[in-house]
């Protein structure tokens, strides 16, 4: 039962994921579904932090996040089916007919994905933080709290860990867990070890077919990349936390939010970037910032990487205080966070 339940809500992510970024297409149709998919993954995160933070720091309980947090979950899908049903009606049309031109490429990417998922979800993951993690979203489902015990020990804590209180990605695992009646074990290490590893592999898909339009060369490219992921393995790189820390925060900063920046600045290299554009990326900014801290450094770090060579070749520098908005939210984080480690403030998990 446990595992058909794990099955669906994997399913139900993705078409939240959907809903939510297709409010960042374009007017006329959804041009890619992995994309999309993406961008709406940051875009969830994003609204769920918002919702989150203002019940966490007031000291209130998870069961009033997981019904605020039900309404969105709700109203967005339904709101995306009415307003974009044409284009999701073509993009179903458009995919129907490219796979049957190329059901072998499908078929191949289909059983790679689910190798991979297999692989991730059936891997024991016996790191300290994956411990920490699973702990802290167990403790705040038993104790209907938000992040003021300690994970290990179960004591009060005096204070909220920055480290920890804006990546609220792991309130919304122990949300879905509250709301579904799934143990958080499952959700953490199986649900969301499938739905990043399946969000990966289909984002690589897309950038092979965007390099190739030969499916057999786009394939080999897909293949390749996949074998990356699995050979190149070391203390710290992402191809070590996708294949053995799949759910966790760094592994989706360094695994879909650092890709999908990458492919939203191939998608306008040739050309001008839009409002539309830039907003896709400041969500992903902003996301990515929900999910890990490491994306403090690292997102800044890639946004400039990528486009001030664009400002200068595009003849477009005044691109350049637009894209530094879009990292605002890293920016802010890190400030707050650099001024805690310092002692200058702490938020405290009490009134005082």
């Amino acid at each position: 039962m446990i595992i058909l339940k794990a099955a669906v809500l994997i399913v139900v992510n993705f078409i939240l994921y959907a809903a939510f970024g297709s409010f960042f297409e374009g007017k006329d149709r959804i041009r890619s579904l992995p994309v999309t998919i993406a961008t709406g993954f940051f875009a969830y995160y994003a609204l769920f932090a918002v919702a989150c933070l203002p019940v966490m720091l007031t000291y209130r309980p998870l069961s009033l996040l997981s019904k605020i947090w039900a309404v969105p979950c709700i109203v967005v899908p339904f709101v995306s089916a009415v307003l974009f049903r044409k284009r999701w009606s073509d993009l179903f049309f458009r995919i129907r007919d490219d796979i049957s031109k190329n059901r072998l490429f499908y078929a191949a990417v289909a059983l790679i994905t689910v190798a991979s998922v297999i692989l991730v979800v059936c891997s024991y993951s016996f790191t300290l933080d994956a411990a920490y993690y699973v702990a802290g979203v167990t403790t705040n489902v038993d104790t209907n709290m938000i992040n003021v015990y300690d994970p290990f020990t179960g004591n009060w804590l005096d204070h909220f860990e920055l480290r920890y209180v804006f990546a609220t990605y792991y309130a919304n695992d122990a949300v879905i867990c509250q709301l579904t009646g799934i143990p958080p074990l499952v959700q953490t290490k199986s649900v969301m070890s499938a739905v990043v590893m399946i969000t990966v592999n289909a984002m690589y898909v897309h950038t092979a077919r965007f390099f190739f339009e030969d499916r057999a060369r786009a394939l080999l490219m897909y293949i390749l990349t996949v074998l990356v992921n699995y050979l190149f393995i070391s203390i710290y790189t992402a191809s070590n936390f996708l294949m053995t820390r799949t759910y966790e925060g760094k592994s989706v900063v360094a695994n879909i939010a650092i890709v999908l920046i990458f492919i939203l600045y191939m998608d306008i290299s040739g050309r001008e970037a839009t409002w539309r554009d830039l907003a896709k990326l400041f969500i992903v900014c902003l996301g990515a910032a929900t999910a890990s801290s490491t994306a403090n450094m690292v997102i800044p770090a890639q946004v400039a990487v990528l486009f001030v060579p664009y400002a200068f070749i595009r003849k477009k520098i005044s691109i350049l205080p637009k894209v530094f908005l879009c990292i605002i939210p890293e920016v802010v984080m890190m400030l707050i966070y650099v001024l805690y480690v310092k002692g200058w403030f702490a938020v405290y998990t009490f009134p005082r």
